[in-house]
């Protein structure tokens, strides 16, 4: 068995004493598997100073068993069986700690109302599990990387196919298809494929349009690997690029090039946004930077807090996170270029290796 799932719930019972719990209960799909490995659908983890059960049904038993070693199963003899009562019950838990960024009012209040007669407090513990979720151990690194080195392949492959009359969404299905073909489990997320003006649209939907010549095309993708994520962005032009075109293209890319210089241990992830942010500005095209300028990545796309302007995220080794500036005009289109990032010891490791030199397909 792997050491990383034991160390990780060491990790998480250090924090007892703080949240001033008996114990946490674990109900976030991806926050089981990061503390067990268990990849099903119907989980529920109770961790404790001196215990670890995991709380499924008799569809995973064997899953649970092989995937989730370190845990005791438990399963319900009967479908009414109220496995959570009695494992509150038999331990004497008195305060129990839900993940506050993933449990809804309604089962909160259901819990309430089911438990309230054993005198069980309901405190909430934020993002606690998220928290450590930011930092990578070496096994997710590896994953990640391989997401990685397969979205710098789609990359390349697609370019095949980057010619006037392709197709947003034609284009959406051969990048997922080859990411698959590759050994990707999944696309990250919903990729995006986006032209002309259509390409100032940040999240843009794939559509119908063919690309024409003079098209910004922006192309948004990832792949899944072990249950990490990628997440590449390239803009390139049909045709040949118009001086304004490169001018928006170069201020992006400088704005992304400086950032990543600024990225470091210690470092908030505020003061690594005002950096892009700056260049962008600079260049009389600050009021067209809309969004933050990344996120952390790991079992999901989005897997926490990273660079925007109010971030108070502070850098740490193992830190795996987008760098994604972006400059979009209504009806004329926009550019942005977006890298995977490791925060290592001394800076930064870039870990999307596509080329982001403007690229120009003939017509």
């Amino acid at each position: 068995m792997s050491l990383r799932f034991p160390q990780r719930v060491h990790r998480l019972r250090s924090r007892l004493d703080e949240l001033n719990v008996d114990a946490l209960v674990i109900t976030s799909r991806l926050n089981v598997r990061y503390l067990s490995g268990f990849t099903g659908s119907a989980g529920t983890l109770l961790i404790g100073r001196d215990f670890a059960v995991m709380l499924t049904d008799k569809r995973y038993t064997l899953r649970a068993q092989s995937e989730a070693p370190g845990y005791e199963i438990v399963v319900p003899d009967n479908p009414d069986d109220d496995l959570f009562k009695t494992q509150l019950e038999g331990r004497s838990l008195r305060k129990v700690g839900f993940e506050s960024a993933n449990v809804t009012v309604k089962t909160l209040e259901g819990w309430r109302e089911k438990y309230n007669e054993m005198g069980v407090e309901w405190v909430p513990t934020g993002t606690t599990v998220e928290d450590l979720r930011m930092v990578k151990d070496a096994e997710e690194i590896s994953s990640v990387r391989a997401a990685c080195g397969i979205a710098d392949a789609a990359f390349k492959h697609i370019q095949l196919f980057l010619q006037p009359e392709a197709v947003e969404i034609d284009l959406v299905m051969e990048l997922e298809f080859y990411m698959r073909r590759q050994g990707a489990r999944r696309p990250a997320f919903d990729s995006i494929v986006a032209s002309g003006a259509n390409s100032a649209i940040p999240h843009a939907e794939p559509s119908e349009k063919r690309l024409q010549p003079g098209d910004f095309v922006t192309l948004d993708f990832g792949a899944e690997v072990d249950g990490y994520c990628s997440d590449i962005t390239r803009t390139v032009v049909i045709g040949s690029a118009s001086d304004e075109q490169r001018r928006i293209y170069q201020t992006v890319l400088e704005a992304q090039l400086r950032a990543i210089e600024a990225i470091k241990p210690g470092v908030k992830g505020a003061d690594v946004d005002a950096v892009a942010r700056q260049v962008i500005t600079d260049a009389g095209y600050g009021d067209y930077f809309t969004h933050g300028l990344g996120h952390s990545i790991g079992l999901s796309v989005h897997d926490g807090m990273g660079f925007s302007q109010k971030s108070e995220v502070v850098l740490e080794p193992g830190m795996v996170l987008t760098v994604e500036p972006g400059i979009y005009i209504e009806g004329f289109g926009g550019v942005r270029i977006e890298d995977d990032v490791l925060v290592t010891e001394t800076g930064a490791e870039v870990l999307t290796h596509a080329p982001k030199h403007l690229l120009e397909f003939p017509v």
